[in-house]
């Protein structure tokens, strides 16, 4: 029997459950008034309207080329050519709103444990951590992910976390460009962890099933176990596929020796960058006394390798 108990707090009404004797706080956002969404987003109905009636003004669209973290070279794509990333950022009135409902968002909703991307205290060298220890590891990257997220998808997404269909359409309008999610602005990632949430769970519940680890950083799944699983492995895409995401199969492997899970050679003991970071180093050091401008890359990569090297001193 589930017993409802309501409480006022902000002006709205949240709902906790009570479920078989105990009290759990049920995560979800529930703005359910304009007045509220106002109130969150500290702007005035006349601005909001201004905003909705001229959202492209507030966008800059570039291409950034793609980079090799490590050796500071531009990818190619498979034909030879400089692969590009598009960036849609917003800017002005649009981005601080953006930046609010994101404040908002962090705190009101729950993302499971399994998300690491985008997350407060957690990166990708935390997400390889996880899965130090077991040898079998499957990894895989999915392509197109934040363009393939459309402005129904999100639309979805707003609604299941306790939006009205008003305010989630407005939602929809203020954190999508051209039909989907755009790179670049503060709420895409987050966005993007939600709407995928159905099926990360569902992963998440078959992984459980089986003593398989999961995580997530952005587009990047990872799954690790003690145990040989390959015979797993078409369940888990099979979900992926349902999802309507497809996967990147050239950067799609099953390992066993002192695999790569985002970016981090993964041994049994330890965490390693790979080797192609000490050559940058090497490279950029030379490069100091003469290219003032290498210096903050030079601080990045180190910052970098430190977090590894912290990481690796926190291992119990």
């Amino acid at each position: 029997m589930v017993s409802y108990i309501y409480c006022n707090l902000w002006n709205m009404n949240y709902i906790f459950y009570l479920c078989y004797g105990q009290l759990s706080n049920f995560f979800c956002m529930m703005i359910t008034s304009q007045k509220h969404l106002l109130y969150i987003l500290r702007i005035n109905q006349k601005q909001l309207d201004y905003l909705l009636l001229h959202l492209e003004d507030y966008y800059y669209s570039f291409e950034r080329v793609k980079l090799n973290k490590s050796t500071g070279k531009p990818k190619k794509n498979s034909n030879g050519e400089i692969a590009k990333r598009q960036i849609n950022s917003s800017k002005g009135k649009l981005k601080e709103v953006q930046t609010r409902l994101y404040d908002f968002m962090v705190k009101h909703v729950e993302l499971p444990q399994y998300v690491y991307g985008g997350v407060k205290g957690k990166n990708n060298v935390s997400n390889a951590r996880f899965h130090q220890g077991n040898k079998y590891i499957f990894t895989t990257d999915l392509r197109s992910f934040f363009p393939t997220i459309s402005h129904r998808h999100v639309f979805q997404m707003f609604l299941q976390e306790g939006c009205t269909p008003t305010i989630a359409s407005i939602l929809t309008k203020l954190t999508t460009r051209k039909h989907q999610v755009p790179q670049g602005i503060p709420t895409s990632t987050l966005i993007a962890n939600l709407v995928f949430k159905p099926f990360g769970l569902k992963i998440n519940q078959l992984a459980k099933e089986h003593n398989i680890k999961f995580s997530m950083f952005v587009d990047d799944i990872t799954l690790s176990s003690k145990s040989d699983f390959k015979d797993l492995i078409p369940q888990f895409l099979a979900i992926i596929e349902e999802s309507g995401f497809k996967i990147n199969h050239k950067k799609t492997h099953y390992q066993t020796k002192n695999p790569i899970i985002t970016g981090v050679i993964c041994q049994n003991n330890r965490l390693l960058a790979p080797l192609s970071y000490k050559r940058r180093v090497a490279e950029l050091s030379k490069e100091l006394p003469i290219h003032a401008d290498v210096k903050n890359k030079l601080q990045g990569i180190k910052a970098y390798l430190s977090i590894i090297e912290k990481t690796n001193g926190s291992v119990k």
